[in-house]
């Protein structure tokens, strides 16, 4: 199970909260493991859950019948589910249907069949008699039209924002989450590692790009982001693909990340195809220097706002010019970015929005820390590791070379 219950519990009794839903489909996967596919590809359709820890049940998921399957073949742990928007299914005796479909048949039996999915989330909430409670409602998945509609049906109640509570609840990961974490970052780069090895002057980008994603398939990764450019491409934050051809002396960057059973990876490296000037060497000395000196800080009660001076150290040390950073790493899981974010300003009021951590890390957290420095329409460099707080200090996920020089960083991958 994904769903760290007991820490939503202390969350939501903290808040003053009775319950919590579920809207975007990451937020509802963590919450119950239901797998719904069209929640995941279309931005606008409805899938609820909703944790009421108080109550019996303490759980509900509101899903689509044509889905069903996907709860009786997946994990749900949830048993209190409504079904909304019925798909008919062409009749069959019981005896000539698999195991799935007579779990299926057996759960349209058995649970309510509504028309939306928020007249089942009104269902469970009136089930539970919470009609004049504080409900924290998911906003990244709800329209506000909808919510509109559901203020309107229990005007008595208090709905507050809940992705927030979300976010703080998922900063723990269990070790099912820390698993799928651990594989991800090892299949991206194990297929990253596998495209650099065609890399040289005369290859172009989109060839290694193409080769990354062919590997990161065989090894049952999915891609999330491939952020890869060579010279003054490599300067671009976010670069697009190209068929740039790379040439000697080049500047390779790549930041990339995958998806492993719903859980992501996020690494970044640059390489040097030739020998690196003294100035490039310096630079990426500072840049590898800040997130090894700040993953050190690693551990239990470490504050953020410490381990972010740490990461720019260096860099400020070495004088480079305009090397200013909001934040210098930020937590992954079921999201790229998910609380806490390394920074020393406050991230509930920049463009993250994400709660602050209170008391420093906790054993469970994770921890992507980055340092990157780009000049504009020349060069770029971003390093970035991604580590588990452990009961003692950390433990590091990503295990690629740090070494600038191409061939000394495939030499340190084969060894």
């Amino acid at each position: 199970m994904l769903f760290n219950q007991k820490r939503a519990d202390e969350i939501l009794a903290k808040a003053g909260v009775e319950a919590i839903v579920a809207t975007s489909p990451e937020n509802v996967m963590y919450a119950t493991d239901y797998d719904c596919v069209t929640h995941w590809i279309n931005k606008g359709f409805q899938v609820y859950s909703i944790y009421s820890p108080a109550h019996k049940p303490k759980a509900s998921l509101i899903a689509p019948s044509l889905e069903l399957e996907a709860i009786v073949d997946g994990k749900v742990w949830v048993e209190d589910i409504y079904i909304f928007s019925p798909f008919k299914r062409g009749p069959a005796q019981a005896n000539e249907m698999d195991e799935v479909g007579r779990a299926g048949k057996a759960l349209l039996e058995r649970a309510p069949t509504v028309s939306r999915a928020l007249d089942g989330l009104i269902a469970a909430i009136e089930s539970r008699g919470l009609q004049n409670s504080r409900i924290a409602i998911d906003e990244l998945g709800m329209s506000p039209f909808i919510f509109w509609e559901l203020k309107q049906r229990f005007p008595n109640a208090e709905l507050i924002p809940g992705n927030p509570l979300w976010w703080e609840i998922r900063m723990i990961k269990t070790p099912d989450e820390i698993h799928r974490l651990r594989m991800a970052s090892k299949v991206t780069e194990d297929a990253i590692n596998h495209a650099f090895r065609m890399l040289k002057p005369g290859v172009k980008e989109s060839d290694i790009i193409h080769a990354y994603h062919v590997r990161l398939a065989e090894l049952k990764g999915k891609p999330t982001f491939m952020l890869f450019g060579s010279g003054s491409r490599s300067s671009y934050p976010h670069m697009l693909g190209s068929d740039k051809v790379i040439e000697k002396g080049d500047v390779v960057r790549y930041d990339i990340g995958c998806t492993y059973d719903y859980y992501h990876s996020d690494t970044a490296r640059a390489v040097i195809l030739g020998k690196a000037t003294t100035q490039q060497q310096a630079l990426w000395d500072a840049l590898a220097q800040g997130v090894e000196d700040a993953t050190a800080l690693i551990k239990p009660g470490a504050d953020v706002r410490d381990i972010y001076r740490a990461a720019m150290k260096p860099g400020k040390d070495l004088g480079l010019a305009d090397f200013d950073r909001f934040h210098c790493g930020h937590g992954i899981g079921i999201a790229v970015y998910d609380p806490p974010v390394v920074t020393i300003a406050d991230p509930t009021k920049s463009a993250f929005l994400m709660p602050s951590v209170e008391g420093g890390l906790k054993p469970g957290m994770s921890l992507n820390i980055e340092v990157g420095y780009y000049m504009q329409g020349v060069q770029g460099f971003l390093c970035e590791d991604t580590m588990i707080v452990t009961e003692t200090g950390f433990e590091r996920l990503t295990n690629n070379s740090k070494s600038l020089v191409y061939d000394e960083f495939m030499a340190k991958v084969a060894a």
